[in-house]
C-alpha cells in the first residue's frame, strides 16, 4: 500500500469514527496495522475503535502500550480517563484526566470531559466549575456547553441551563448530544412533547446515540399523564448521589412500617393513613414494573420497537408472560375453579414482574448476568411453590414460599444496590 492510499484509508477510518461507525473503522484499522505500521496514531485509532466497540480491555491494553512509550502523551492518558470512564470506574477516570490536565492545563476537551465524570458521580457544583474553565478556553466547545448545561440541571437553575443549551445550538445546530440534552431537559419540566421532537432531531442525525434513544423512550411513554409525572419524581430521585439514595429508600420503608403500625393501632386514624400507605406501596412497586410495563405497551408501537434494546424487549416480554399467567390464575379461580393453589399462582407470577422487570437494568454486563442468575434461583423457588400448590389446592406451599419471598426481598435490596453502586 503506497503513502497516498495510505493516508487515504487513515482519513476514511478518522470520518468514520466521527460518525460511530465503529465496525466499519475496524476492518479499515485492522488493513493498516497488517502492513506493518504501529505508529501511536494508528494505535490510539484503534482503541477508539475498540472502546466504541465496547472491548474495553483491548481498548485499555492498547492504550497502555502507547503509554509505556509515550509517557508524556497527555492524550493518551485522557483516551485512558474515556475508557475507564466507560468502565464505569470513576475513580481512576478522574485520576486519569487529572493527570492529563496537570500536563496540558490549556485544553478544553480535557475539562469538558472532567466535567462530564463529574456529572456521572452527581457532584455537580464540580462539573459546573469544570465545564465553566473549559469554556474560558473554548467558548464554544460543544461538549463543555453540554456538560454545564446538564450540571445546571442538576442544580435546578432550570433557565440557565436553557440559555447555555440554546447557545450550544446556536453554535451546532444539528449537534446529536445538544438535541438530546434538551430533550432531557424538557423532560424534567414535564414537557414529553417538546422532548420528543428533539430527540427525534438527535436520531436523526445519529440513530446510533443511546442517550437520545433512552430518552425518546421515555417521552414516548410520557404521553401518559400518569408515568409522566413518575418520570419526573424518577429523574428527581436520580440526581441525588447514592448514600442520600439509599436513606429515601430506606426512610421511606421506616415510615410505611411506622404507618402500618399506626393503622393497626388507631382506628380513628386509619381511614387517613390507608391511602398514604397505598401511595408508598404503589411508588415502591411502580419503581419496579411501571417501566418494564410501558415498554410492553411499546413494543405494539412501530418506533418504539425499533428503539427499544433487546434487553428492553426481553424484559418487556417476560414481564407480559408472567401478567398473563397471574391474570389467567385469577380469572380461572373466579370462574368456579376453586384451587387455592390458583391464587398462590397467581401472587407468584405478580411478583416475578419485578425481577424480570428490572434484571436487565444495570450498564455493566456483569451485573446483568448477575442479577439474571438470582432471578432464576427466584423463580425456582416460585416454581416449586406453585406445583405443590396447586397440586395441593392449597394457598402456598409454606416450605418454599418463605424461601420465595425473602429471595424477591433480597433482590430488591442487591439490585438497588448494583443500580446506584453503578
Amino acid at each position: 500500500m503506497d503513502q497516498p492510499e495510505f493516508l487515504r484509508q487513515i482519513s476514511h477510518a478518522e470520518v468514520l469514527l466521527s460518525q460511530g461507525r465503529f465496525n466499519q473503522a475496524d476492518d479499515i484499522l485492522k488493513r493498516l496495522l497488517a502492513t506493518g505500521y504501529d505508529g501511536p496514531e494508528l494505535i490510539k485509532m484503534m482503541a477508539v475503535t475498540k472502546a466504541g466497540l465496547g472491548d474495553y480491555q483491548a481498548a485499555e491494553d492498547l492504550i497502555r502500550m502507547i503509554l509505556s512509550k509515550h509517557p508524556d502523551d497527555p492524550f493518551v492518558f485522557y483516551l485512558l480517563a474515556t475508557i475507564k470512564g466507560a468502565k464505569r470506574e470513576y475513580v481512576e477516570a478522574k485520576s486519569m484526566i487529572d493527570q492529563a490536565i496537570s500536563m496540558e492545563p490549556d485544553s478544553p476537551d480535557f475539562f469538558a470531559y472532567k466535567a462530564s465524570l463529574q456529572l456521572q458521580t452527581k457532584d455537580y457544583t464540580e462539573a459546573l466549575q469544570s465545564a465553566n474553565t473549559a469554556l474560558e478556553l473554548d467558548a464554544e466547545n460543544i461538549d463543555a456547553l453540554n456538560a454545564r448545561a446538564s450540571a445546571l440541571i442538576g442544580l435546578n437553575k432550570k433557565d440557565e441551563a436553557y440559555q447555555t443549551i440554546n447557545k450550544s445550538l446556536a453554535t451546532d445546530p444539528n449537534n446529536t448530544d445538544t438535541h438530546a440534552n434538551m430533550g432531557w431537559s424538557m423532560l424534567h419540566h414535564g414537557q414529553s412533547e417538546d422532548a420528543l421532537t428533539h430527540f427525534k432531531e438527535a436520531l436523526k442525525n445519529n440513530p446510533n446515540n443511546e442517550y437520545a434513544k433512552g430518552g425518546m423512550l421515555e417521552a414516548m411513554k410520557s404521553k401518559f399523564p400518569v408515568y409522566r409525572y413518575f418520570l419526573m419524581l424518577m429523574l428527581w430521585l436520580g440526581k441525588m448521589k447514592g448514600r442520600n439514595q439509599w436513606a429515601f429508600i430506606v426512610g421511606g420503608y421506616v415510615v410505611y412500617r411506622v404507618l402500618i403500625s399506626l393503622a393497626k393501632n388507631s382506628e380513628s386514624l386509619k381511614p387517613f393513613l390507608i391511602p398514604i400507605i397505598a401511595i408508598i406501596f404503589l411508588f415502591f412497586l411502580s419503581s419496579w414494573i411501571f417501566s418494564p410495563l410501558m415498554n410492553l405497551y411499546l413494543l405494539t408501537n412501530t418506533y418504539g420497537k425499533f428503539t427499544l434494546s433487546e434487553d428492553q424487549k426481553q424484559s418487556a416480554r417476560l414481564v407480559g408472560v408472567t401478567l398473563t399467567i397471574g391474570l389467567l390464575c385469577l380469572l380461572l379461580y373466579f370462574l368456579g375453579i376453586k384451587n387455592e393453589g390458583l391464587l398462590s399462582t397467581s401472587m407468584i407470577s405478580f411478583a416475578m414482574m419485578i425481577p424480570l422487570g428490572s434484571m436487565n437494568n444495570p450498564f455493566l454486563e456483569k451485573n446483568r448476568k448477575k442479577l439474571a442468575y438470582f432471578t432464576s434461583a427466584i423463580a425456582f423457588f416460585g416454581l416449586i411453590d406453585c406445583t405443590i400448590a396447586l397440586y395441593n389446592q392449597t394457598f402456598t406451599s409454606q416450605s418454599y414460599f418463605l424461601p420465595f419471598l425473602v429471595s424477591i426481598i433480597g433482590y430488591q435490596l442487591y439490585a438497588n444496590y448494583v443500580l446506584i453502586r453503578e
